[in-house]
């Protein structure tokens, strides 16, 4: 079994545990999860920091606390997704979808957010400080739903 398929089994089979053991130990290994299908898959707690995943299908997972930081994730399916306190700051999300996804105190500092579509989705203190919004497909949000400062909308 290769290295890289030992860890991919490991996401695969949600053994989060195990995986971010293994991410801590191999910190500087380069995770490419481009066009691989996690539909439905609890990948919740995950240290996916950094990684490259265009055109993923993340959709209805969990991944609820999950580190994406520094991570790019263009063109990807986050559809009916659980984002509660995700961390993807600095991340750059262009062309990804995440329609009716929980994005409950995800953070998206810093992100690059244009050409989402995120309508339908849950927002409660949703942090877009700094985020690039532009063309970006958004419900109305109200103060208690998201933090905007600074956030480009245009």
């Amino acid at each position: 079994m290769t290295e890289k398929s030992a860890w991919l089994n490991l996401l695969m089979e949600s053994k989060i545990n195990q995986f971010n053991e293994w991410r801590m130990a191999n910190i500087s290994v380069k995770i490419d999860l481009s066009g691989m299908d996690f539909s439905g898959k609890n990948l919740s707690n995950a240290y996916l920091n950094a990684i490259k995943c265009i055109g993923a299908n993340l959709s209805n997972c969990n991944l609820s606390k999950t580190n994406f930081a520094q991570s790019e994730i263009t063109d990807s399916n986050f559809e009916n997704a659980d984002l509660t306190d995700a961390i993807l700051i600095y991340g750059n999300l262009k062309n990804s979808k995440f329609m009716n996804s929980n994005l409950t105190r995800t953070n998206f500092m810093w992100s690059d957010l244009r050409n989402c579509d995120l309508r339908g989705s849950k927002f409660d203190r949703t942090v877009f400080v700094e985020a690039k919004l532009q063309n970006a497909k958004l419900d109305p949000l109200d103060k208690e739903s998201g933090y905007l400062k600074f956030a480009k909308l245009e």
